[in-house]
C-alpha cells in the first residue's frame, strides 16, 4: 500500500505558527515570496543583449525582413507570440517559423536556415532555442546572415558563432537569476528594445499586458517560482485573470479555468496541456495562432480543436503507457538503474510524456525512443530523479547521437536506429556509475505534521498568502497520525480512485487517493493511519469544508 518507503520531514518540532514552520522548514522566509520590483533585474546584465538589441533595432528601422524561430512547447510559443506581438506593435517587417516536432525536431537546423534565405530574411531571431544549433549558425555565418539567439538552455559545448547569444545560463553570462524560462529571456530583450519605440506610460502598459504570456510559458517549462519569475509570474497571472487575448480567454473557458483566480495549478494542468498539444500531436502553429488570434470566432474554433487534440492525447498516452509498463520487468530494476524503451510506434508527442510517468512510477530516470518517423531513425526523450543530472549523462554517449540537449531535470535526442544498442548500453553503464542505490529508494519530502485542528478552510487561507506555488516552492505536503478510518470505496469511471472519511481528533474528514482503487480490498474500518496529503477545498460538500489528497499512508 505505501507508495514512499521513505518520508523526509523539513519541520518536525512542534509549532505555534503554522506559517512560520513551514517557511522555516524550506529555509524561506516571508520576504522571499513577498518579493516586489526590486527582485527584477536590469536586462543589459544579460551577456550580448545590448548588441542582440541593437541589431533588431536596427533591423526594424532598415524595414530588413526579421524572422522569429521558436520551438513547439509552450515556452517556444509564448516566447514566438510576444516577439511578434512587439514586432507588430512597431510596424517592423516580419515573418515566422516553428519546428514541426516529427519533421524537424528540436531547434533551429540548417534547412530552417535555407527557408529564412528563401523568404528573403535579413535577420533570424531565434526564442527557446538555438544555444546548441551548431551547423545551423554555422550556415548562416557562411551566407552572411545575422542570427541572434534568445535561449535559457543549458550550454553543454562551445558556443556556436552567432551575432548575439542571450542566455542567462550561457557560461560565462553573470546575471545573476538562471530560472529565466525562454519567454523571460524573450521579454527581457522585449524590455529593452521597447524603449527606442514608445513613451514611458504606453511603454509601461504594454509591457504589463505581456505578462500573461511570460506566466504561461514559465508555468508550463516549469520554471522556479522564486526570485524574478516570482514577480513575473505573479503579476502575470493577474493579467491572465482578465487578458485581453481571446484565445486566452476561450481557451480558459474551454478548460473550465474562466471563474474565479488563476493560480500555477490551472495553468500547468489544464491550460498548458492544451497548448502543448498542439505541437505534440499536429503543428504548434495552431497554439500560436489561439494566442494571436484577435477575432472571436476564430479563437472560438481553435479553443474547441485544442481541445479535442487534447482528448485523444490522453488516449492515445493511455495506450502507450500500459504498453511500455508490459516492457519493464522485475529484473530490469533489479539490474538497471535507468529505464530505457523503445516503442516502435509509440506517438513521438507523447514520449516525455510517458518518459515523465515511468520516472514517476519506478522511481528512476526513464528514457522513452520511438521510430514513429519511420525513416530508420530514432527519436528519445528523457525525464529524471533529484541527484542525477540526465542531460549530462546522455552527453556522454554523444557519439551514438545526431542531436540532444536539455537540462538537469529532461532531455532530448536524435539517434540512427544502428546506434540504439551502442546507446543504450552506454547510458545504462553511465547511470550505474553515477546513481546511488540510495537515490532510488521512493522518498516523500513532506514539509511538517500538523495538529488536528489545522486540517480546515482557515489553513488554505492563510497558505492562499504563500502562492504562487510552483517549482522551488510546491503546494505544501502535510502529515497527520492517528487517523481512523470510518468508510472507504472505489470511485471514478473505472473504479481507480479511492475515497475515504476519517475520524481524526474527533472530527470527520473525507480523503481522496488518486489511481489507488486497487487497495481498497486491503482497508478495513477502524484501522489507525499516518496520512501524508495536501490540503484542498472540498467544493463538492461546500460551506467551508475541506478534504486531503493522499499522497502516501501507512497503518500504525
Amino acid at each position: 500500500m505505501r507508495n514512499f518507503p521513505i518520508w523526509d520531514i523539513l519541520y518536525d518540532e512542534p509549532y505555534n505558527s503554522l506559517i512560520d514552520a513551514l517557511l522555516t522548514g524550506r529555509d524561506l522566509s516571508i520576504d522571499d515570496l513577498n518579493v516586489g520590483p526590486e527582485q527584477l533585474h536590469a536586462p543589459e546584465l544579460l551577456k550580448d543583449l545590448v548588441q542582440g538589441v541593437e541589431r533588431i533595432d536596427q533591423a526594424i528601422r532598415q524595414r530588413e525582413k526579421i524572422l522569429v524561430y521558436g520551438d513547439y512547447d509552450v515556452d517556444g510559443v509564448t516566447s514566438t507570440a510576444l516577439l511578434l506581438d512587439f514586432l507588430e506593435q512597431v510596424g517592423a517587417v516580419f515573418d515566422y517559423m516553428l519546428p514541426d516536432r516529427h519533421r524537424d525536431g528540436y531547434g533551429i537546423k540548417p534547412p530552417a536556415i535555407e527557408a529564412a534565405i528563401a523568404k528573403e530574411a535579413g535577420l533570424i531571431v531565434t526564442v527557446d532555442n538555438g544555444v546548441a544549433a551548431f551547423d545551423a549558425l554555422a550556415l548562416a555565418q557562411n551566407q552572411q546572415l545575422d542570427v541572434v539567439v534568445i535561449d535559457h538552455h543549458k550550454q553543454l559545448n562551445e558556443l556556436p558563432v552567432a551575432h548575439s547569444i542571450i542566455n542567462p545560463n550561457r557560461r560565462d553570462c553573470d546575471y545573476p537569476f538562471k530560472g529565466l524560462a525562454g519567454v523571460g529571456v524573450t521579454f527581457k530583450v522585449v524590455q529593452t528594445l521597447s524603449q527606442a519605440f514608445m513613451d514611458g506610460v504606453q511603454r509601461r502598459r504594454y509591457l504589463n499586458d505581456l505578462l500573461d504570456l511570460v506566466a504561461l510559458g514559465s508555468i508550463a517549462d516549469v520554471m522556479p517560482v522564486l526570485g524574478e519569475n516570482r514577480v513575473l509570474v505573479r503579476h502575470g497571472l493577474k493579467v491572465m485573470e482578465d487578458t485581453k487575448r481571446p484565445g486566452l480567454r476561450y481557451l480558459k473557458a474551454i478548460a473550465r479555468c474562466a471563474d474565479g483566480p488563476l493560480n500555477t495549478t490551472s495553468v500547468g494542468f489544464y491550460l498548458g496541456p492544451r497548448l502543448n498539444v498542439a505541437g505534440r500531436l499536429e503543428k504548434a502553429d495552431l497554439a500560436l495562432q489561439l494566442l494571436r488570434a484577435t477575432q472571436d470566432q476564430q479563437a472560438t474554433l481553435l479553443a474547441d480543436k485544442l481541445d479535442r487534440l487534447n482528448t485523444k492525447r490522453r488516449s492515445l498516452q493511455k495506450t502507450a503507457m500500459q504498453e511500455a509498463e508490459d516492457l519493464v520487468t522485475a529484473e530490469d530494476l533489479e539490474k538497471e538503474r535507468i529505464i530505457v524503451l523503445l516503442g516502435e510506434t509509440w506517438h513521438l508527442g507523447i514520449i516525455g510524456l510517458l518518459a515523465g510517468r515511468l520516472t514517476e512510477q519506478f522511481r528512476r530516470p526513464a528514457v522513452v525512443c520511438t521510430e514513429e518517423r519511420g525513416d530508420g531513425s530514432y527519436v528519445g526523450s528523457a525525464r529524471s530523479i533529484p541527484g542525477y543530472d540526465i542531460s549530462a549523462g546522455i552527453s556522454t554517449c554523444a557519439e551514438y547521437l545526431t542531436t540532444y540537449g536539455g537540462h538537469r531535470e529532461a532531455a532530448g535526442f536524435s539517434l540512427k536506429g544502428e546506434n540504439y544498442e551502442a546507446f543504450r548500453a552506454a547510458l545504462l553503464d553511465h547511470a550505474s556509475t553515477n546513481i546511488a542505490d540510495t537515490e532510488l529508494q521512493a522518498r516523500l519530502q513532506v514539509d511538517l505534521f500538523i495538529r488536528p485542528q489545522d486540517i480546515a478552510h482557515e489553513t488554505l487561507d492563510r497558505l492562499s498568502q504563500l502562492e504562487p506555488f510552483g517549482t522551488g516552492h510546491h503546494f505544501p505536503v502535510f502529515a497527520v497520525r492517528d487517523c481512523q478510518l470510518t468508510t472507504c470505496r472505489k470511485i471514478g469511471k473505472d473504479q481507480t480512485h479511492l475515497k475515504m472519511s476519517f475520524n481524526i481528533g474527533g472530527h470527520s474528514c473525507t480523503a481522496l487517493w488518486w489511481n489507488k482503487g486497487s487497495v481498497a480490498g486491503q482497508l478495513k474500518p477502524t484501522q489507525v493511519f499516518t496520512i501524508a496529503f495536501e490540503l484542498e477545498a472540498d467544493t463538492f460538500t461546500g460551506n467551508g469544508a475541506v478534504q486531503m489528497i493522499v499522497k502516501d499512508m501507512y497503518l500504525q
